[in-house]
């Protein structure tokens, strides 16, 4: 790391992912992409300490949202990963196919804070 880098700590096992839709293996599949900042893998929001999910939730214009958190993803052997977006909470999950994503991500539920 340079002295011009700022040193950012990876998110804990118990931080909250949330990703906006169904997220089929299909659709997980279609999301997935190289973020500027060379991380590959899918859009998700990610947070800590954060009890209400409403901070992570709100913004996503899809009826439903899907939840996990980043232990769970980690332990299956993927990652979530800080990166910018449009949202102050935008992060990758990285490191898992379409089909275990999916999986992990489910069921989806109703976003009422949309």
């Amino acid at each position: 790391m340079s002295k011009n880098q700022l040193y950012v700590p990876p998110f804990t096992d118990t931080a909250i992912v949330v990703r906006g839709g169904i997220n089929t293996p299909e659709l997980v599949r279609r999301g997935i992409d190289t973020h500027p900042s060379g991380v590959y893998g899918v859009s998700v929001r990610c947070g800590e300490n954060i009890v209400d999910i409403a901070a992570l939730a709100s913004g996503f214009r899809n009826n439903q949202v899907c939840i996990t958190t980043v232990g769970e993803i980690r332990a299956k052997g993927g990652d979530v990963i800080r990166t910018s977006g449009k949202h102050p909470h935008h992060a990758t999950l990285t490191g898992l196919s379409p089909e275990v994503a999916s999986a992990l991500l489910r069921p989806p539920l109703k976003n009422r804070w949309r």
